[in-house]
């Protein structure tokens, strides 16, 4: 004789319903948290780097202040020299005093010059391309027949992060009439050999080096190798104008 079994499973509809409702309103409450950390983190990273942009414009426009004074001070000490030549009332060692402190004077235009233009290259991105690169390349020969040189690098503040990479400076010339391409790297006799960066806003790098005898430069190539995934950037300086340059700093 067969043994039949009834088996009676209770219905709860409302119950898997009551799941679905849980787990929806789990999913809005976690997404609703993710999205007032991502906010509160963007808008504090926002503040910082405007607050930096700020501090570097108010900078440029102190320098350009400065700038707008010195300049007056120049046209102001013209004019006195040219009556004092005129009419000559004053005598030579008054007016040697005058045109030093002029001369004083338009050095500082100079050098304040140079400082406004760094500034607007960091703190203008609207003006400049964005991105690492070589503000100034400078060499200064000295006395015992080496080479002094200064480089800075930069990159906008539109760029928010860090950046880092490596610096390879080559110097091309010739050697007994023969072109030749020697690295910064193996001529260095102060300083580092082996150059890197790692900076938000610039970095600057300086030492010493000795061109071998007998070879002519003509032209220093400069590439900036980031270490993400942007392209290599290459600047190139002709030796001439880099001679000239030094020339009319002294």
């Amino acid at each position: 004789m067969t043994d039949h079994r009834i088996v009676i499973h209770r219905h709860r509809p409302w119950q898997r319903t009551g799941l679905i409702v849980f787990a929806v309103a789990a999913l809005m409450l976690a997404g609703f948290a993710l999205y007032q950390y991502t906010r509160q983190s963007t808008v504090a990273d926002f503040d910082k780097a405007t607050s930096e942009r700020d501090r570097l414009q108010q900078e440029r426009r102190e320098l350009t202040q400065q700038l707008r004074a010195a300049k007056n001070e120049i046209s102001r000490l013209r004019d006195e020299v040219a009556y004092a030549q005129q009419a000559q009332t004053i005598d030579g060692e008054a007016c040697n005093s005058l045109k030093a402190t002029m001369g004083k004077l338009e050095s500082e235009v100079g050098t304040l010059r140079e400082q406004l233009a760094f500034y607007r290259g960091i703190a203008s991105p609207n003006e400049t391309k964005a991105g690492v690169r070589v503000q100034e390349f400078k060499a200064r020969k000295r006395s015992d027949g080496g080479w002094h040189y200064e480089m800075v690098l930069i990159q906008s503040v539109r760029e928010e992060s860090r950046i880092a990479g490596a610096v390879e400076v080559r110097i091309e010339g010739l050697q007994a009439g023969k072109p030749q391409t020697l690295p910064l790297a193996g001529l260095i006799t102060a300083g580092e050999k082996n150059l890197v960066f790692s900076f938000k806003y610039f970095e600057e790098f300086t030492g010493e080096f000795k061109l071998p005898s007998g070879f002519k430069p003509l032209k220093v190539v400069i590439s900036l190798d980031p270490a993400d995934d942007r392209p290599t950037v290459v600047n190139e300086y002709e030796w001439a104008t880099i001679e000239s340059q030094e020339r009319s700093s002294d």
